[in-house]
């Protein structure tokens, strides 16, 4: 990916929209990335979402919560039913960045992200063509609006409190 480029990073709660060679970038742990990629239209979109549920339902436009952004992302690239089956989506991230001893994820934040993204994706009928999720560590996607080509790079949890392998 050319770095020349404008990257647009995508911070927590935010989504944002790609065309014309912009690199789309967020940097996650427990929170979520879910990323569209309308190949046929070269426009892509990639939602930093922080928590799984919004509890007061609401229309307006955000990344926070799991089920709002992708509800979101329909909005700002006027995604109609008929273009469903164009659309291809990756979601990475849901790390257990807080409690690495916990091995049940369904009780963690990340865990409970990845469950909504998944859910509100197949709700939806939506291609998920990759998925990368839980473990122990960060991740970074960047999606290239040149080519509609992705990339996700481990980023290693730094040890400390409460590790197995605490630091000496």
């Amino acid at each position: 990916m050319n770095s020349e480029r404008k990257i647009l990073n995508v911070h927590i709660g935010e989504i944002k929209i790609a065309k014309n060679g912009e690199i789309l970038k967020a940097i996650l742990g427990s929170c979520v990335g879910i990323g569209f990629l309308w190949k046929t239209k070269k426009m892509y979109g990639l939602a930093h979402c922080l928590l799984p549920e919004n509890p007061e339902k609401s229309f307006s436009i955000s990344g926070r919560y799991v089920d709002q952004a992708i509800s979101s992302l329909y909005a700002l690239m006027k995604i109609e039913e008929k273009d469903i089956n164009e659309i291809d989506v990756v979601f990475v991230g849901g790390g257990n960045m807080t409690n690495p001893n916990e091995k049940d994820g369904s009780k963690l934040i990340g865990g409970q992200n990845l469950q909504v993204a998944e859910r509100e994706l197949k709700k939806r009928k939506m291609k998920i063509v990759f998925i990368e999720q839980g473990g122990n560590q960060g991740r970074k996607i960047m999606i290239d609006s040149s080519t509609g080509d992705f990339k996700i790079e481990a980023i290693p949890r730094l040890m400390g409190k409460g590790d197995d392998h605490e630091r000496k």
